[in-house]
């Protein structure tokens, strides 16, 4: 389940979990949601080892909403799992993955 850490003032992290798939897509948008009044954020996607399409279009949304907001926000690490699946559904770009 995607989760969001804000210990640490200077780096606001949201790190999403193993599983991207359909079951936590609606966490994994609030969870990057939550960050639309954060000056930078860095996003953990280390941990991420099963992902479906539901889940790419949650991290979609969600980094639209980013945008939108006016939110810096960059990869701070990235599975090679979820950078495979972005590529095959041919997300890179839209990710910033490519």
């Amino acid at each position: 389940m995607a989760r969001a850490n804000r210990s640490n003032a200077e780096a606001r992290i949201a790190a999403l979990g193993e599983d991207l798939r359909i079951a936590h897509a609606a966490a994994t948008f609030e969870t990057l949601a939550a960050f639309a009044d954060a000056g930078t954020v860095a996003i953990d996607a280390s941990q991420v080892a099963r992902v479906d399409a539901a889940g790419l279009q949650a991290l979609v949304a969600g980094l639209a909403r980013l945008r939108a907001a006016g939110v810096r926000w960059r990869w701070q690490e990235v599975s090679a799992t979820l950078s495979t699946a972005a590529g095959i559904a041919g997300l890179g770009a839209a990710l910033a993955l490519k």
